[in-house]
């Protein structure tokens, strides 16, 4: 009579051994095998972009290339490059897929306020759209401001001069040629000849080339003016003298601007604009 409770526990002892064992033979199912458990691998969006520019043969514009890299690529996975200027598309171009990025170029017209997104499409309708560049989240405001930054201009102001003994003496003036600030990738411009010239009632009679110290990264050249003299005598009274300002860059544009006129009168020359 005692050995029947013996073999009872030794009964429910094997069968819970042949159930232990058979959980342990289980293989995992489909649904959990090979999935991320990385939900942002899932995410529709971008992980990086890159701007650049081609200037054309005028200022009128430049060519603004894009390259996106998504979060994660799958099949059916589009994007496209949209351009905006005061509200308006300015541009709509299908991005092409290299194997690592979306790339596109754009056409841009010179002006200023440009908005930059790129815009994801998803296999299953789901769109999302990616502020590259723009006002509130600038990255390149050369790009946002594109008619502006492509523009290179020169100006002279002269504020006082002197006249004695048959010379004509800036004392205060100054001279800026400022640079584009848009060029084609891995070119570097930089003015490299500026030339002070005067003329009188129309003709050029003397000139003084200018010193140009280190630009500013803003691609800005300002020249203190104070000490540049030039050559006047025998002026009649109503003479007109004309400072103008010549700039040659590295990319061949030519630069100029007309500083301030100097008017004869009982041997003194007087300073009429600046």
């Amino acid at each position: 009579m005692r050995r029947r409770p013996i073999r009872i526990l030794a009964a429910l002892f094997a069968v819970f051994c042949l159930t232990f064992t058979g959980c342990g033979n289980e293989q995992p199912t489909q649904d959990t095998a090979g999935v991320s458990a990385d939900p942002e691998s899932q995410t529709l969006g971008l992980s990086g972009w890159s701007l650049s520019t081609t200037t054309w043969s005028s200022p009128n514009g430049a060519t603004v290339h894009l390259s996106a890299t998504p979060n994660s690529y799958s099949e059916g996975l589009s994007a496209a490059f949209v351009v905006r200027l005061e509200g308006d598309e300015a541009a709509n171009e299908v991005c092409q897929w290299d194997g690592t990025q979306f790339t596109a170029e754009a056409e841009l017209n010179a002006a200023d306020g440009y908005c930059y997104y790129v815009v994801l499409s998803a296999a299953d309708g789901q769109t999302l759209e990616v502020d590259v560049n723009t006002p509130t989240n600038p990255t390149d405001e050369a790009l946002i401001n594109l008619g502006s930054s492509l523009n290179a201009f020169c100006d002279v102001t002269v504020s006082a001069s002197d006249s004695q003994d048959g010379n004509l003496t800036i004392t205060d003036g100054t001279a800026r040629i400022q640079l584009p600030k848009i060029s084609d990738a891995g070119q570097t411009i930089a003015c490299q000849e500026a030339i002070l010239v005067l003329s009188c009632d129309g003709a050029d009679v003397a000139k003084a080339s200018l010193t140009l110290p280190e630009r500013t990264t803003d691609g800005l050249y300002e020249v203190d003016l104070a000490g540049v003299s030039f050559p006047v005598s025998g002026l009649e009274d109503d003479t007109q003298l004309v400072l103008r300002l010549d700039a040659s860059l590295t990319n061949d544009q030519q630069l100029t601007a007309i500083g301030c006129t100097w008017h004869a009168n009982g041997g003194q020359l007087l300073l009429a604009a600046g």
